[in-house]
């Protein structure tokens, strides 16, 4: 499997994993190959990369996060909750954000998206997610492809995912893990009565302020999932935003605090949201892959991410995901390539690799072997 950006796309080249659209219809089934009527498709709808199986690459199944059928659904169901409230404040998108935060705290406004029983489906979705996500004993540590469409929808699942992962990790209790969940599913619902000429400090400080208050108004016994919306952009060091809270980087929180602090579950939140960031891509910054993600949270750990919850993330997230490509440095195999065949999942960073082409870049009969074995050897993701 490699990760190929469209215009390296070519006619007969195979989906390497299924491809659902922004309606949570499997757009492109694995195994298909690629017609150039396709690839161009594919481009007019805004996707800028794909996962394709090459043919001098072994025969190793990428693996999801979230089963098809399940993200299928959910998509469908958050497609129909965003329109659903965006339809019910649509007058209100030309006013001023403090014009808007009035509104969206007013009784008409309450009762218009109570109506829609907003939580309630989310709580739904949010509760399969984690009958399907905890199935798995490690994240996939490949997210899913955005679309243009559908790219706030897949975004948001992505982040569910991997929070419910890292909520698993901390045993946190089954109710507080549903409220992260469907936090997390509406972590950004804040972007739709976003302006798109706000520069993007205004974006960030206005869409986590009005998706809090939108969240707290639909139902007020929801008490912590609010405050995902409100604090997947805040630092430990005090230097995020909306509040510029800060945080202990303990999983317990410190008793006798009297000055605000950031929530367990809105820095899990945070975590997942620059992770699921990192590996997709933002206007501001191209797709990393897995490994270079990791050391990008690493190097922001204390600072930015609580130490406790990054340390409890490394434990269920490869750093090189099955189906990835590596270079190997080191003896016996030093500047040998391979792919990715399985995860260990007690050595994250030490998997099983099918060896394929030499360090001259010839090709070789395929030779799996256990990093493990080899504790001279170092892994770079390449081809991503």
């Amino acid at each position: 499997m490699n990760v190929l950006l469209i215009d390296q796309l070519r006619p007969g080249f195979l989906m390497a994993r299924d491809l659902v659209d922004a309606k949570g219809r499997i757009l492109l089934a694995r195994g298909v190959a690629l017609t150039q009527g396709y690839i161009d498709t594919l481009r007019e709808k805004g996707y800028s990369r794909l996962y394709i199986k090459q043919e001098d690459q072994p025969d190793v199944d990428p693996e999801e996060d979230i089963s098809v059928i399940v993200r299928s659904r959910a998509i469908e169901t958050l497609r129909e909750t965003f329109d659903s409230i965006e339809q019910e404040l649509a007058s209100l998108r030309a006013q001023s954000h403090e014009e808007l935060l009035k509104a969206i705290n007013s009784e008409n406004i309450r009762a218009l998206v109570n109506q829609k029983a907003l939580l309630e489906k989310v709580s739904r979705i949010a509760s399969d997610l984690m009958d399907d996500v905890l199935t798995r004993r490690t994240l996939a540590g490949l997210t899913s492809l955005k679309s243009r469409d559908g790219a706030l929808y897949d975004h948001s699942l992505d982040v569910c995912a991997v929070a419910i992962m890292i909520a698993s990790a901390i045993n946190l209790p089954t109710a507080r893990m549903r409220q992260l969940a469907g936090g997390c599913l509406l972590h950004d619902i804040g972007m739709l009565f976003i302006p798109r000429d706000d520069d993007e400090l205004g974006r960030i400080r206005h869409h986590t302020i009005l998706g809090y208050e939108l969240l707290k108004a639909t139902d007020e016994s929801e008490i912590l999932a609010p405050y995902v919306a409100y604090e997947h952009h805040e630092h430990q060091d005090g230097s995020g935003l909306p509040r510029g809270l800060k945080g202990s980087n303990q999983i317990q929180r410190p008793r006798g605090q009297t000055t605000p602090m950031l929530t367990l579950i809105g820095e899990i939140a945070a975590l997942a949201n620059h992770y699921d960031n990192l590996l997709s891509g933002t206007p501001q910054q191209p797709p990393l892959p897995p490994d270079q993600a990791i050391e990008d949270i690493s190097r922001l750990t204390g600072s930015f991410f609580n130490r406790d919850v990054v340390m409890a993330m490394r434990r269920v997230t490869p750093v090189y995901p099955k189906g990835t490509q590596v270079l190997v440095r080191g003896a016996p195999y030093d500047r040998f390539s391979g792919v990715v065949s399985r995860v260990n999942p007690e050595q994250l960073d030490r998997p099983w690799i099918v060896l394929i082409r030499d360090a001259a870049g010839n090709r070789v009969a395929p030779d799996e072997i256990d990093s493990r074995e080899y504790p001279k050897l170092s892994l770079r993701t390449i081809g991503f």
